[in-house]
């Protein structure tokens, strides 16, 4: 005889079950909406225009797109990270490279910014290269902040995106650099102490993004391994402020990219090394 109770508690499961498949469906397949990660959003920097205009009118082989990180190797040329200029001109401008890197920006506003010009391209170039999501976890400088999850969905839109429009062109994704936490002290100011929440987040988020390497077009690399002491604190003498490379930073991370970036290009890896200058004093 077939009891009756346990059809019941089965059909419950497979309801609860049905529901639970639902709602993690919708989730995923979800479209975007205004504030999420992969929902374009304007930002309004005057650099977007300017770099639109570099795109369409020059030819580029390299691409460098992110944040303030990548946008201080080489353009912040007017304080404390302007000698990082020569990182650019040593391992980057011999590649006929171009920095669409802007200070501040999320995964969002890049996404923007591809859509809006900064794609626009006569010639696709060989190699994208891409550091995003730091500031959707920045919970002290963002109103709104992401999971690791909605960064991985901010990122892939815009692995997608760059695929999409040149889909010659290889795409290297670096896993989102870690960040000092409230314990850890800058020797630089202003320091970027994070919280735990958001230290947390950028680095699950950037073990996600190695989901979007498929060896062939798209390709992941971790190089965090360079910013950090044994014990897993920032490096201070390559991260003065616990969350920008320092120009002895910015010359470590590019060489330890150089292998697989040039091997992506079809050149020779760039390993000349200069000494490079100690962090400013602090004001007083």
């Amino acid at each position: 005889m077939v009891n009756i109770e346990v059809l019941s508690n089965m059909t419950s499961i497979a309801k609860i079950s049905t529901v639970v498949f639902l709602s993690i469906g919708s989730l995923l397949f979800a479209e975007p909406v205004v504030g999420d990660a992969d929902f374009p959003k304007k930002n309004g920097n005057p650099r977007h225009e300017e770099k639109v205009k570099a795109v369409k009118e020059g030819s580029f082989d390299l691409v460098l797109i992110g944040d303030s990180i990548v946008h201080s190797v080489g353009e912040m040329n007017d304080g404390k990270y302007a000698p990082n200029a020569a990182v650019w001109k040593r391992h980057f401008e011999p590649r006929h490279a171009i920095n669409l890197g802007m200070n501040g920006q999320r995964t969002e506003e890049i996404l923007w910014n591809l859509q809006n010009g900064e794609l626009d391209f006569a010639k696709s170039p060989k190699v994208v290269m891409l550091l995003i999501g730091t500031n959707n976890s920045d919970d002290r400088h963002f109103h709104k902040v992401h999971t690791a999850e909605q960064i991985f969905a901010g990122t892939k839109a815009i692995v997608e995106l760059i695929r999409q429009r040149h889909p010659a062109t290889k795409i290297l994704v670096l896993r989102i650099f870690p960040r000092g936490g409230d314990a850890e002290k800058g020797v630089s100011p202003p320091a970027f102490n994070s919280s735990a929440q958001c230290v947390e987040t950028c680095r699950r988020a950037g073990e996600l993004t190695a989901q979007l390497a498929d060896g062939e077009h798209v390709f992941w690399l971790d190089v965090n391994h360079v910013f950090l002491r044994p014990d897993g604190t920032i490096n201070t003498d390559l991260m003065w402020d616990l969350l920008h490379p320092s120009p002895a930073g910015a010359e470590a991370w590019v060489q330890a990219v150089e292998p697989t970036l040039a091997k992506l290009m079809g050149d020779q890896p760039i390993v000349d090394a200069p000494s490079s200058p100690a962090p400013p004093a602090a004001e007083k």
